[in-house]
């Protein structure tokens, strides 16, 4: 005979999901904040729980393991715009008249990731001398990153390279001069001003990519 009691139904309250949403965020913050401190290696669980106000066991719920957190930690810390605000950005940037313009925006949009991020990119630099996983993330945001750098030189200055590069290897090209590693050493370790580089690395990208006469326009 069929049961006539009803089965219970889930219980989805917006404000308990927004409430962790906020405490993971808390949470991601504090790790963020450690790992920059004391390495990946030298951050525990239980201080991250600490610093967050939280018991290690609501860490490792919001977060899953303690590789849980340094990945997410990079997902908090990446690109703040939202999808619309993207698009709106290259809409833009398909709007301008020039390649070296349409580059010189190019390298504002990856600039301003790269003072967000370079700090995050240290400490996967850091943690992947002896956590595999940690390797294996800084290779799969580097594919990423060209990947994703070089679908915007095919759109956006593909038609105009310099004779004889093609887009694969212009893609290369700047993912290797925009990139984390040497914003942090320009940046983090030598003084410069993000101004500075951004100037530095248009002019270079410029010329590199688009021969020595679009280089020599001076960039914003």
């Amino acid at each position: 005979m069929a049961s006539n009691v009803k089965p219970r139904r889930a219980y989805n309250s917006p404000l308990r999901a927004d409430q962790a949403q906020q405490t993971r965020r808390r949470i991601l913050e504090a790790a963020r904040e450690l790992f920059g401190e004391r390495g990946y290696a030298g951050t525990t669980v239980a201080a991250v729980a600490e610093a967050a106000g939280v018991s290690p066991e609501t860490v490792y719920l919001s977060a899953g393991s303690k590789r849980g957190l340094l990945e997410g930690v990079m997902d908090i810390t990446g690109p703040h715009e939202s999808v619309a605000e993207d698009e709106q950005w290259w809409g833009r940037v398909a709007g301008l008249p020039t390649a070296t313009e349409r580059l010189d925006s190019m390298v504002e949009y990856s600039c301003r990731i790269m003072a967000r991020t370079q700090r995050v990119h240290a400490i996967i630099r850091g943690a992947a001398d002896k956590e595999a996983f940690a390797a294996d993330l800084g290779l799969r945001l580097l594919q990423e990153r060209l990947a994703n750098q070089t679908d915007r030189i095919r759109r956006y200055v593909g038609g105009e390279l310099r004779p004889g590069l093609s887009v694969e290897e212009a893609g290369q090209r700047y993912c290797a001069l925009a990139s984390p590693d040497l914003y942090h050493l320009l940046v983090g370790e030598m003084g410069w001003t993000p101004d500075h580089f951004r100037r530095w690395l248009a002019e270079l990208v410029s010329t590199d990519l688009l021969g020595p006469a679009a280089g020599a326009v001076t960039p914003r």
